[in-house]
């Protein structure tokens, strides 16, 4: 969570609206409550300025700090529930890019909280979501102010399903299944080239060449290992 938490720590970044009605006491309420990370206490007062202001325009930054609040506080579904409100309801708010990044960045927050047990297959569709909403705010924010926090993320996300890539074929060279490996190994290199679990890939697609007797090839890929990767410790399984 530590990544999680360094691009948190920009804080709440709406563009505020003052309107000239009586709402003030409520938004009051919950700025206080979300700057206390209060993710209850958030809740309970924009649902007390939902029922009492419903047409004031900082009602929509209401929601979307009360979305970062709870957020920040680890309640995502809380999270996720206002962020999705928010950007169904105001769309083209002038916030609508932090909320999009927040999107992104409750579903990065379920990939991370998921435990070492979790089916890769689960682990590769929350991932994925993640680039998904990423890929929604880019795409609408080419020139995005959280370009750095998002390249950190997605350098993880390629991290970890370079991983859950290496399980796989971890578990079809033990079985003896080497075209497999040969395909799946090949496809974390053409994907996920830069990542740590390609140099482990590649020793995995020399193995399955060895056993299917095929020495040119397996040659061929020890070579490019020992050029990218000559001190890999790796390289010591495959002498």
């Amino acid at each position: 969570m530590v990544l999680l938490a360094s691009v948190l720590l920009a804080g709440c970044a709406t563009q505020g609206v003052r309107p000239a009605d009586d709402d003030t006491a409520a938004y009051r309420a919950v700025v206080e409550a979300v700057s206390a990370s209060d993710c209850a206490a958030a809740r309970q007062a924009l649902q007390v300025m939902q029922a009492q202001h419903p047409n004031s325009p900082r009602l929509p930054d209401a929601r979307i700090e009360t979305a970062y609040a709870c957020l920040s506080g680890g309640e995502l579904a809380e999270a996720e529930e206002l962020v999705i409100t928010f950007l169904e309801q105001h769309p083209g708010h002038p916030s609508e890019e932090y909320g999009r990044y927040l999107h992104a960045l409750v579903a990065y927050a379920r990939w991370k909280e998921l435990p070492p047990d979790t089916p890769s297959v689960r682990v590769a569709a929350q991932a994925r979501q993640t680039f998904g909403r990423i890929r929604v705010l880019v795409s609408q924010y080419p020139e995005t102010a959280y370009a750095s926090d998002l390249r950190m993320m997605l350098t993880d996300l390629r991290e970890g399903l370079a991983r859950v890539e290496l399980e796989t074929i971890a578990t079809d060279l033990q079985a003896g299944r080497h075209q497999a490996v040969i395909s799946r190994a090949n496809y974390v290199l053409n994907h996920y080239a830069a990542t740590e679990s390609a140099p482990f890939a590649l020793a995995a697609l020399i193995n399955a060449h060895r056993a299917r007797g095929e020495e040119a090839a397996a040659r061929t890929h020890l070579y490019r290992l020992e050029s990218d990767w000559p001190d890999h410790p790796v390289l010591q399984t495959l002498q």
